[in-house]
């Protein structure tokens, strides 16, 4: 009976969130039209003038953030892509805006994709770390009732889930919370994250379903902490996918054990088209309807979602941000400017200590909506490296990974590739995948060392006089390789250039690398 009341209010609780939505598409029109007006009014706030210097991260921006913070401020850092994680500051304030864009963009998903189930399982960490994930869900007690239909990932952080997932492992954990709530719609940053689970799901079926095993043939060993929250999360239905999960030697899809899923959130920018490929294999189209999220850095949210007829496009709609943009030649451009097919590097400006602060995130006008420019990410700007003046960077590693696929399909399916900066100088390049199977790379290593030698005159002349070793390939199972972090859900990047001194660390000490 539980269960069936749970899905009545779950329903009703989709019907006033697609309502929502209908009110989030006509808020967006009018926030449309005020662009301009209220892009003018930020900047005579901040005092945005043409003198205003464009500054990257380091001193003068801490200095800067540090002046704005109060008592209750808290700090976000960034996963150190650029080698020294940055700290952002956020207010409760601020934070309460980027719960409401996060809240806004479900709700208009869930009215353009016409979505009859909109309860929400985000991916989100069982540990608590530094990061701005960690802060948005900071809570200290069980949300409440209704909260909890609608986003049975909010459990997560209580004690009787943390002692489950020390016993039986975040996977088993992930899979009893989606087997009893049986949401709607999958939520993950990362594409990566939804990719593992899954893979984790088919490579180990019994040990991870050994706790809904236990739950279904010895519910009495559990504590009654546990039990109150699986009537919180229980859905119709629940019993027997549970029971199926136990009595099954085989994995599951996901239409089996969450059959009402109809469509997952991660970001398509950028480096991740390894991972959604990965993904579509276990969420195949039409059954599962892939919809790409918004930009969101730890520095601003540079992009917000503007659903129209189930396509979305991106523009600059962020409360409290200004948004300028730098050309090739380094010019200021505003928003309304930018002409589509270029490609232009985000300048932004706020409340909280950024101002004309350079993100170095590369867009791609793609067309142009209502005056503002449809963006899509492409790539970090400045991502490199260089141990005597070869400066390596992340484009032309993603254009040799790009022809090292095309001519090794087989060597490299199902495997994500990155590079790493190790000593003495040379290029690792990491094989990362999830089977057993021993593969030679020594073809792959020579001929990737000649495509940077193609594409990268100065990496030619340093590998001529021998400054520079020959490239390294070495492969590890994805699982071991981001273990070394433990909140590698929250900060972990799949870049084709990994510069931090914790993946300097990994590339050196992980013990599953074999050449």
């Amino acid at each position: 009976m539980r269960a069936y009341i749970n899905d009545i209010l779950r329903a009703a609780i989709s019907y006033t969130i697609l309502y929502l939505g209908l009110l989030a598409c006509g808020w967006q029109r009018v926030r449309l039209l005020a662009f301009s007006f209220n892009q003018r009014r930020l900047k005579r706030k901040y005092d945005i003038t043409h003198d205003t210097p464009v500054l990257s991260y380091g001193p003068e921006v801490v200095q800067s953030i540090r002046a704005k913070a109060d008592k209750d401020a808290k700090f976000a850092t960034t996963s150190g892509t650029t080698g020294i994680p940055k700290e952002l500051l956020y207010t409760k304030r601020r934070l309460l805006v980027l719960k409401l864009a996060f809240s806004e963009m479900i709700a208009g998903a869930c009215y353009a994709f016409r979505l009859k189930r909109t309860s929400l399982y985000v991916f989100s960490s069982f540990e608590a770390d530094t990061s701005l994930t960690s802060l948005l869900l900071d809570e200290s007690a069980l949300p409440n009732y209704l909260t909890t239909l609608q986003a049975p990932y909010r459990v997560q952080h209580l004690p009787a889930i943390h002692a489950l997932v020390s016993k039986y492992g975040p996977t088993a954990v992930r899979l009893w919370i989606l087997t009893l709530s049986n949401p709607g719609l999958l939520y993950s940053t990362n594409p990566s994250t939804i990719s593992t689970f899954l893979d984790e799901l088919a490579r180990d079926w019994q040990h991870n379903s050994a706790l809904i095993r236990d739950w279904c043939y010895a519910p009495a060993t559990f504590a009654h902490e546990v039990h109150y929250i699986a009537r919180r999360l229980a859905s119709r239905g629940c019993t027997k996918r549970l029971k199926q999960v136990a009595n099954n030697n085989a994995p599951l899809p996901l239409s089996q054990f969450a059959p009402a899923v109809a469509a997952y959130i991660c970001w398509t920018g950028g480096y991740v088209k390894p991972f959604l490929d990965r993904l579509a294999t276990h969420l195949p189209s039409p059954r599962y309807e892939l919809i790409p999220m918004y930009s969101m850095s730890t520095e601003t949210i540079e992009t917000l979602p503007y659903f129209r007829d189930r396509e979305a496009a991106f523009l600059t709609l962020a409360p409290g941000v200004v948004y300028e943009f730098m050309d090739d030649k380094e010019t200021l451009i505003d928003a309304h400017r930018l002409e589509p097919g270029k490609l232009y590097t985000m300048i932004v400006s706020d409340a909280y200590g950024l101002r004309r602060y350079q993100t170095d995130d590369l867009f791609l006008c793609k067309r142009k909506i209502h005056g503002l420019p449809d963006l899509s990410f492409v790539r970090r700007r400045t991502l490199e490296h260089s141990f005597t003046g070869e400066k390596l960077t992340a484009e032309q590693l993603s254009i040799v990974f790009d022809q090292l696929r095309a001519s090794y399909p087989s060597l490299l399916a199902d495997r994500f590739l990155t590079c790493v900066p190790s000593q003495p100088p040379h290029y690792k390049v990491l094989v990362v995948g999830n089977d057993d199977v021993e593969h030679s790379y020594d073809i792959l290593a020579s001929r990737c060392d000649e495509l940077l030698c193609e594409i990268n005159c100065e990496y030619r002349i340093k590998r001529a006089s021998g400054r520079l070793g020959p490239v390294q390939v070495v492969s590890t199972n994805f699982n071991e390789f981001v273990a070394m972090n433990s909140n590698w859900e929250t900060q972990f990047k799949f870049l084709p250039l990994i510069m931090s001194p914790f993946d300097l660390d990994l590339a050196r000490t992980a013990r599953s690398f074999r050449v």
